[in-house]
């Protein structure tokens, strides 16, 4: 699913948070930012101690970092973001566009080569800073966080309240968060009632876990299904333990719609499922 952050001047992430994004999307990393007038942006690492490394050096600028989960397109350098919109305006995407992306290219870099450039070469580099062109963006999009900077060190986060600030650092989803259990290390079935029953160790002690999951409570929060759940209408049977993104949110009906990231890199929906079988911040 990824996660692009946007980091203010000055603010400084700590290095077990950025280990931590790494660890969840581990498919390539890559950060902007500028200086000089100048664009500048560092991407295709593909191991933690490499991309510490290069960001180090410039922590306390104001960055747009992006840790890589495969969809479509291969896992290498030239599919790292950020992205080049031409040379003094760069990118950052969390999502899956749909309609866009193959077994080469990611869904992210057709965007940028059949809109975003288009969009840029007619009406210049802050016609995707204006509301009109970021309204037209979001209907493409979806539930997608677009993250721009150019060289003046302007930025703007396109679906930014899809996302959270936390300690004065914008992150698109909670990938960026250590999850509060480990789901190998526990096994329990829920009754008619929806309690969680004791499971048995390995002396035939029934106990419960220690921290029980955390139902979603907004679009963007990272989950994983707790139960089996079959969707309505395409009877599609998801798993415990498959990751997921809720897209919508019915605090009504205590229910989310969710897209699943699917192994072939084609999407997969759930609508309405009860809040009670997804749990955040545990990643897989």
């Amino acid at each position: 699913m990824c996660i692009a952050i946007m980091k203010p001047q000055g603010k400084i992430i700590p290095k077990k948070t950025l280990e931590e994004c790494y660890r969840n999307n581990p498919d390539g990393a890559g950060f902007m930012f500028s200086s000089n007038k100048q664009l500048h942006i560092k991407k295709g690492y593909f191991k933690f101690k490499d991309f510490y490394e290069a960001y180090k050096k410039y922590e306390d600028k104001k960055c747009a970092i992006h840790f890589r989960i495969k969809t479509h397109g291969k896992i290498d350098e030239a599919n790292c973001h950020p992205f080049n919109v031409n040379g003094s305006l760069g990118f950052i995407h969390n999502g899956i566009i749909s309609g866009y992306g193959n077994n080469i290219k990611s869904d992210t870099i057709e965007f940028n080569e059949q809109v975003l450039q288009g969009l840029v070469n007619k009406w210049g580099n802050l016609s995707l800073f204006e509301k009109p062109v970021t309204k037209l963006i979001q209907s493409t999009i979806g539930y997608s966080k677009l993250v721009f900077l150019d060289r003046h060190n302007n930025h703007h986060i396109i679906n930014e309240d899809m996302g959270e600030w936390h300690k004065g650092v914008w992150y698109s989803n909670t990938s960026y968060k250590k999850p509060k259990y480990d789901y190998t290390k526990w096994s329990w079935n829920k009754d008619k009632h929806n309690d969680y029953q004791p499971y048995t160790n390995l002396w035939g002690q029934k106990q419960l876990p220690s921290t029980l999951p955390t139902p979603p409570k907004n679009v963007g929060d990272i989950c994983e299904f707790t139960d089996r759940f079959t969707d309505h209408s395409t009877k599609e049977l998801f798993v415990a333990g498959d990751v997921c993104e809720v897209i919508d949110y019915h605090a009504d009906t205590q229910t989310a719609d969710v897209m699943v990231e699917h192994w072939d890199g084609v999407p997969r929906f759930a609508y309405d499922v009860p809040l009670r079988k997804l749990d955040t911040q545990d990643y897989s």
